[in-house]
């Protein structure tokens, strides 16, 4: 497998569980009160838009030709590191 392959399914696998997690808290969302209604309403939007963040980027990297795959490494993974943060920030609204 390739590094770009790899790569395209380490996004994968990491949306895979994002989308798990999503909805884990959106049913924890139905049965919050108001207020934690509306903090876990942010939380889940700012997940759902890492997860599609992560889909296309995982569609950019899927159907890069090799010369493009080497020019996008490292900022390909700048990012996939900066959906990982939005999402961690996410997630601890829930702790």
């Amino acid at each position: 497998m390739t590094l770009k392959q790899n790569f395209a399914e380490q996004l994968k696998a990491q949306g895979d569980v994002w989308q798990a997690q999503a909805k884990d808290y959106q049913e924890r969302m139905q049965q919050a009160g108001e207020q934690a209604r509306a903090e876990y309403k942010k939380a889940v939007e700012q997940m759902e838009t890492s997860i599609q963040d992560a889909a296309k980027l995982a569609e950019k990297v899927r159907t890069a030709n090799e010369a493009a795959w080497k020019d996008m490494v490292t900022a390909s993974q700048k990012a996939f590191a900066e959906l990982q943060r939005g999402w961690a920030e996410a997630v601890s609204r829930f702790k």
